[in-house]
């Protein structure tokens, strides 16, 4: 068999959302444990199942080994990062939650029941393009929401690093608020 390079990923950086959701897929799966590893791989290094099964096991097992030791890092302290470079365009977060449309609420509350499938989805709602460069204040605008499947399709490509630390963020904050709640409310007798 002629030599192959793989690109395996170390982080959540290294892959992409449309990577993370099929591999949910497969874990989800009924399927054995080596057919998931070998879908894996697969999945993650951008290769055909039926070149894979060429592979020595041994080798397969040492790129297996590395991609679930990076699926199990805890991803909790990825930091949400409010602009970013994506796609030769400056991409940024919703600068003021506050100020979010019912279009964009509604939508974000139908993809979050099932967030996993719907997670480019969802960011192509958070990320969307700078209308303007960040000022030395870290304010800046983005355009308008505008919904197409251009731009959901994509964020599949967003790496998942961008798409953790938004639901990290959100996930502590909502965390926070609970906890600041209890200081707010009055016991009554």
């Amino acid at each position: 068999m002629k030599k192959i390079k793989l690109i395996v990923p170390e982080n959540w950086g290294d892959i992409t959302i449309e990577q993370y959701q099929k591999f949910m897929k497969v874990l989800d799966s009924n399927k054995k444990e080596k057919q998931k590893n070998l879908e894996i791989v697969s999945i993650f290094c951008d290769i055909e199942v039926e070149l894979l099964k060429k592979f020595k096991l041994k080798d397969l097992n040492r790129i297996s080994d590395i991609i679930i030791k990076m699926t199990k890092d805890d991803p909790s302290d990825i930091a949400m990062q409010k602009n970013i470079e994506f796609d030769g365009n400056d991409y940024g977060v919703i600068p003021n939650m506050s100020n979010m449309t019912t279009g964009e609420f509604i939508d974000l509350e139908t993809y979050c029941e099932n967030s996993v499938d719907n997670l480019h989805k969802i960011m192509s709602i958070i990320y969307r393009k700078q209308k303007d460069a960040v000022d030395r204040n870290d304010r800046y605008e983005i355009e308008d929401y505008k919904p197409t499947e251009e731009k959901k399709d994509l964020m599949l490509k967003l790496p998942m690093n961008y798409a953790l630390g938004v639901l990290n963020f959100f996930f502590h904050l909502g965390d926070k608020l609970i906890k600041d709640s209890g200081s707010y409310l009055v016991k009554s007798r």
